[in-house]
């Protein structure tokens, strides 16, 4: 008798039209013979990875965005007290070409002095973050869940006594991914994999483009040999799932321009972080609070959330991640933005939820449960609820997803 095993594979920007015989023909075969429905994406950057892993929402485990105000905490003090300098390699490298190659080095090696000085292993991405400003924010993960296998359900699968290996993209690339997965040990009961070529090409050439079916087949063709090489080995179970889809992008905005022209002065009235779909605001001068909302408000291509949209998006209500905070709407990109820079994204995800590109599927095939289709639309909480299911293990009463295997 062959042991039994779940292979879990999270691709990484899989939209739901992704899923067709001519785009991906191995995982469309394959959902014709399994469990299949919908998910519903969260309105989060950070957040949906740590809510698959966790079973709960942003709201409920704090991570919303990967940067957060914290000026007290903040692991780049340091650079506040060097203001000269940083603000001379802010200017220094400002344009294109060179500069920026020098200006992701220089980030860089501050990102890995800061990790290593406060002793963190969550390395971040937001190389275009003006380093005069750093020394006033903090990352909102600490740690790299993923590579530390330090989140409630890889401890979960510890507790309960199951051997498990990760394979992601945190410190591994696609092809060396690919490569350790195909080597995996008979003794294991489930296999965690993460590919993050679809979300990679989907920005920088869009969902739509020549580049993203050339993907699509690549990853096609790696689902397949992972899933017929652990198919010798295991009585295999396989759950294939994302976090989010991707949009196409038709035209980008400058939010701070606004403020500019308006005389309201950086560092001196107000404070920023420009994430890609997000422009977030702290008061620095009370005085310019109402002036500054009325300003932002006014800008085109998004709106302001409300106190009642954080609640239903299920974001932290938490003045760390903004006093204000504006959403650009479907298709509309911040730039320059500290993630991309000035360089156009022809895709971008980090929109308001019911952006149906923004949907992925997820695939459930086992040869013991009967194939169909899920109703009801299903939420990264429900990724964590379904992977403890497959292994047996009780799901805990504070998870807010429920296992889609109930709805077979």
């Amino acid at each position: 008798m062959k042991q039994r095993c779940l292979i879990a594979i999270w691709l990484d920007g899989f939209r739901t039209d992704y899923l067709n015989k001519e785009k991906t023909p191995y995982i469309y075969r394959l959902s014709e013979e399994a469990l299949v429905g919908e998910q519903r994406s969260l309105l989060a950057f950070a957040g949906i990875g740590v809510s698959i892993l966790t079973g709960v929402s942003p709201s409920k485990h704090g991570i919303w965005t990967e940067f957060c105000y914290d000026p007290d905490r903040s692991p780049f003090r340091w650079v506040g007290k060097v203001q000269t300098l940083s603000k001379s390699i802010d200017l220094v490298t400002e344009g294109r070409g060179l500069g920026q190659l020098l200006r992701k080095g220089l980030v860089f090696s501050i990102f890995k002095a800061s990790k290593r000085f406060f002793g963190r292993t969550y390395m971040p991405m937001a190389w275009k973050v003006p380093v005069h400003f750093l020394h006033y924010f903090d990352t909102s993960q600490k740690q790299d869940v993923l590579a530390d296998r330090s989140a409630p359900l890889f401890d979960m699968f510890r507790e309960h006594g199951i051997e498990f290996k990760v394979f992601s993209e945190s410190r591994l690339r696609d092809r060396q991914i690919f490569e350790r997965a195909m080597c995996v040990s008979r003794d294991v009961r489930l296999v965690f994999v993460q590919f993050s070529e679809l979300d990679i090409v989907g920005h920088a050439k869009g969902p739509s483009s020549r580049e993203m079916r050339q993907s699509l087949r690549n990853i096609d063709s790696k689902v397949q040999k992972i899933v017929e090489r652990y198919q010798e080995l295991f009585d295999l179970d396989v759950f294939i799932f994302a976090d989010h889809g991707m949009t196409e992008v038709r035209k980008p905005v400058n939010p701070l321009r606004h403020l500019w022209r308006a005389g309201l002065k950086e560092g001196k009235d107000y404070l920023t972080f420009l994430d890609s779909t997000l422009a977030r605001f702290w008061i620095l001068n009370p005085e310019a609070a109402d002036h500054i909302a009325a300003v932002v408000r006014r800008i085109e291509g998004g709106r302001l959330l409300s106190t009642s949209d954080l609640e239903q998006y299920s974001i932290p209500i938490d003045r760390r991640y903004g006093d204000i905070i504006w959403l650009a709407d479907p298709g509309i990109l911040i730039l320059p933005n500290y993630y991309q820079g000035s360089v156009p994204a022809r895709g971008m995800h980090g929109y308001a939820p019911e952006v149906r590109d923004l949907n992925s599927p997820f695939i459930i095939y086992s040869r013991y449960i009967d194939p169909g289709r899920v109703e009801r639309t299903a939420t990264p909480m429900d990724i964590f609820s379904t992977i403890l299911d497959f292994v047996d293990v009780p799901v805990p009463q504070y998870a807010e997803g429920r296992s889609l295997l109930v709805d077979r």
